[in-house]
């Protein structure tokens, strides 16, 4: 299915221009520290973590074939190669040795790190103020994706999609895919869907 991608800001907001719908973005951050609290988004997230619940990873077999599928390269074309962060995150590069319209370059960090969703709630609008303050323009701001994990955004600047189950900070930032794949945000979306386990609600 494909991911349904929608600028983050309410319709007021984007009635008003640029500026009040990252300042929409920087109040939901607000909100978030005050409230500490969900939303009607988790209502269907009641799935509990368990110690012993395998998780898919950053090179698993079926996260190689969902790129190689979404990006129309053949699964045994992409290369995956495993590597862990200066935070410590679990990740993967996905590449191929293709010609140029067909080059394929995606990296896929998994943190396990504790407060995945409200860490990356917290990193959107860290972008959303930095958007902002670094009069990037309109085209900069995050962009949500629907029906991914807890929450998901596309952040275009930086070529990078953020999404949680709850358990995992799942980070996929592209540096190119093929003229045909449909998009980078496509490709980003499909490959992070296959990491996500039961949505878990925050507490």
């Amino acid at each position: 299915m494909a991911a349904v991608l929608m600028v983050r800001a309410t319709t007021g907001s984007r009635r008003r221009g640029p500026a009040a719908a990252a300042m929409a973005t920087v109040a939901l951050g607000l909100s978030l520290a005050l409230a500490g609290c969900g939303d009607a988004r988790h209502a269907a997230a009641r799935t509990r973590p368990s110690a012993t619940r395998a998780l898919p990873a950053p090179c698993s077999g079926r996260s190689r074939r969902t790129l190689g599928r979404s990006a129309g390269i053949a699964v045994d074309l992409v290369a995956s190669s495993p590597f862990t962060t200066s935070s410590g995150a679990a990740s993967c590069r996905f590449s191929t040795r293709q010609s140029a319209a067909r080059r394929l370059d995606v990296v896929a960090e998994l943190d396990s790190a504790p407060q995945a969703y409200y860490r990356l709630e917290r990193e959107v609008v860290e972008f959303g103020q930095n958007v902002i303050w670094g009069h990037l323009g309109r085209r900069a701001y995050p962009v949500a994706i629907a029906h991914l994990g807890l929450d998901a955004d596309w952040i275009p600047a930086e070529n990078e999609l953020v999404t949680s189950d709850g358990v995992r900070l799942v980070t996929i930032v592209v540096a190119s895919v093929p003229a045909r794949a449909g998009g980078a945000a496509r490709v980003a979306a499909s490959l992070a869907r296959s990491y996500l386990g039961p949505l878990v609600s925050p507490p």
